[in-house]
Order: C-alpha cells, then sequence, then structure tokens
C-alpha cells in the first residue's frame, strides 16, 4: 500500500464527529510515526487534522502553522536533524523560534493539549477530569517546545531549561519525556529532592517498561546523592527488571567503589521496604493500570482487534500478568488468523 492508499483509507475511518476524529487521528499518527515514511504521514494526517477543524478554529490555527513560510513540523524536523548532527547553536536558533511562535493559551472553555495517542487522550480524561472542551493543535507542541528545553540544556542552560519543560508538560501531562529531561536538569543543578518529586510524578503515568526502568534509575541516582546506598542497589535492580539498561552496571560498579562493599541483587522484602521508605510500590501506578485494563476489556468487548492488542500488549509490559500475557497472545492469533 502506497502512501496516498494509506491517507485514503485513514480518511475512511472518519466518522464526521471532531471530538471522536481527532482522537481517531492521534491514534493513526502514533500508529505510523516510526516507520520508514512515518514523518511524510504524520505531515499528511496534521493536513487531515486540520481540515476537520470547526471552522472558527481554522484561523487561528492557520496563523500558528507557519514559520516564516515553512510548516513548523518541517523547522522542527531540520532542528531534530541539527541536534544529531551535535550542531547545537544553529538547533537552539530554530527551537527558540518555534517556542517563541507556539502561544496558544487555554480560554474559559477549552484547553489545546498534543496528545498523541487515544491512550494519553484517555488517560488524560481519567486523571484530570477536564471540564474544558479539549482542542488538538495539527501539530505535537509539547515535543516542539521539549526540544527547545533539551536544547537549552545541552548549552548548560538548566533552569532556563526547566521553565520552557513546563510549558511542554503543559501542553501534554502524560509525555514522559520532558518530565525525564526536567530530571537531567535537576541532576546537572545538584538539587535532588527536586530530582525526587519529578520523579514520582514520572511513576504516575509511566505506561512502557523502557520509562519504569528509567524511572528506578532516577530513583537510584537520587539515593547516591542522598549518600542511601542500600536503597540505590535497590533501584538499579528494580530497574532491570523492566529493560536491560547497560548504565546499570556501571552505576552499581560506582556505588560499590565508594561503599567497599559487595554488591548482591537484593531480596524482595528489601526492594519493597525501599520503595516503601520513600512513599512509593513497585510496579506502574494503579490507576494507570486500571485505565488500560478497562481499554483492553472494551477493546475485546467490541471485537476492535487491533485496539485490543494494542492495549493488552502495554498492560502486559506494565504487569507481566500471565493471564494478560494469555489474552494478548489469543489477540495476537486473532488478528494473524483472520
Amino acid at each position: 500500500m502506497n502512501i496516498q492508499e494509506l491517507l485514503a483509507e485513514i480518511r475512511q475511518g472518519l466518522t464526521g464527529e471532531y471530538s471522536v476524529d481527532i482522537v481517531y487521528l492521534e491514534g493513526q499518527a502514533a500508529k505510523y510515526r516510526n516507520t520508514p515514511n512515518g514523518r511524510e504521514i504524520e505531515g499528511a494526517i496534521a493536513d487531515i487534522a486540520y481540515e476537520i477543524l470547526p471552522e472558527d478554529k481554522k484561523q487561528e490555527i492557520g496563523k500558528l502553522m507557519y514559520l516564516d513560510g515553512k510548516r513548523l513540523d518541517a523547522v522542527l524536523a531540520e532542528a531534530i536533524q541539527l541536534v544529531t548532527d551535535k550542531k547545537i547553536e544553529e538547533a537552539f536558533r530554530l527551537t527558540e523560534a518555534l517556542y517563541t511562535k507556539i502561544r496558544i493559551r487555554e480560554t474559559e472553555d477549552e484547553i489545546y493539549l498534543s496528545l498523541r495517542n487515544p491512550l494519553e487522550h484517555q488517560l488524560y480524561l481519567h486523571l484530570y477530569h477536564p471540564s474544558k472542551t479539549l482542542q488538538r493543535p495539527p501539530f505535537d507542541l509539547s515535543r516542539m517546545i521539549m526540544l527547545h528545553g533539551y536544547v537549552l540544556l545541552e548549552m548548560n542552560r538548566p533552569e532556563e531549561a526547566i521553565r520552557v519543560l513546563g510549558d511542554s508538560i503543559r501542553y501534554n501531562p502524560m509525555n514522559t519525556d520532558p518530565f525525564f529531561e526536567m530530571a537531567e536538569c535537576y541532576k546537572v543543578l545538584g538539587q535532588p529532592e527536586d530530582l525526587l518529586s519529578v520523579t514520582k510524578e514520572t511513576l504516575e503515568i509511566a505506561t512502557t517498561p523502557k520509562e519504569l526502568s528509567r524511572c528506578y534509575c532516577n530513583l537510584g541516582y537520587y539515593c547516591v546523592e542522598v549518600k542511601d546506598y542500600d536503597s540505590a542497589v535497590c533501584f538499579y535492580y528494580e530497574s532491570l527488571i523492566y529493560d536491560n539498561n547497560p548504565v546499570v552496571q556501571g552505576e552499581l560498579h560506582h556505588i560499590r567503589s565508594i561503599t567497599q562493599k559487595k554488591l548482591v541483587p537484593p531480596s524482595r522484602k528489601e526492594v519493597e521496604a525501599a520503595f516503601e521508605k520513600y512513599g512509593m510500590h513497585p510496579g506502574a501506578d494503579d490507576e494507570v493500570v486500571s485505565v488500560v485494563a478497562s481499554l483492553s476489556k472494551h477493546a475485546m468487548e467490541t471485537k476492535k482487534n487491533d485496539e485490543a492488542l494494542f492495549y493488552l500488549t502495554v498492560l502486559y509490559g506494565l504487569t507481566r500478568d500471565p493471564d494478560v500475557k494469555e489474552m494478548l497472545d489469543q489477540s495476537f492469533k486473532k488478528i494473524h488468523t483472520g
């Protein structure tokens, strides 16, 4: 299937109801984002999102879509390439221009959010219970702003980066990426208590094993900073359950060199005690698991097999529950056997 055929198929999924269609397009953009033609597809989906905007919103959003004659997503792609090429000063000029351009503010009745997929949308509704109407800009404003925060941190301007990253979070409170960048800022600034606070916030919205692992690594870093080495060991080992991050072995070696003690994997009792000490428990947030489980159940009951497969994959990644694994395998078979 070529891109035009794919976009035609995506258009066929539109219902004509804006609130339903915008969530659907979020899911489609997320689905194809990391494919070989992901950038082109995502840009085309942004065009569709603009097309279906209510008429009274098109003029307002249309003013936002271009910077010096270029679409914002094209400017973002250029800035990302400059960052990849380590041309940080050049990237800064673009990311600062993007950040300055983005000036959509919420009103008494509406709030603009760049939620990236239906899961983030549902989590936001569950956790925030918004009274205002959610509007989705054509582009991922949170991602654009976050890149500026990242560039500022690379330029050793962490205080400014924190302020910018706060704006990134405002446009998508369900995206863990700016939270992780903020954690890096607090490491640079030597503010361990703020690092602990932002890590706890991140754990409340983490939806993948890699995100949980990274949170636990940050908890380990915090504990080293406050010289709670036993807890640090627990958090670092717990992180390995969710992702085999090679950095962890180096951090454990660092702790061993400080304490001059042989390190052994902690018992579950020791791990649970470490979490309890800091007012947490191992594993994903209970509310997140509950929402994903509910979405999985609904998708299976309504025979939406693709959705069921997605949500069950997320749920299993968070829980490692063998019953969920069985349902996941069954869902996979349904899709691939017709």
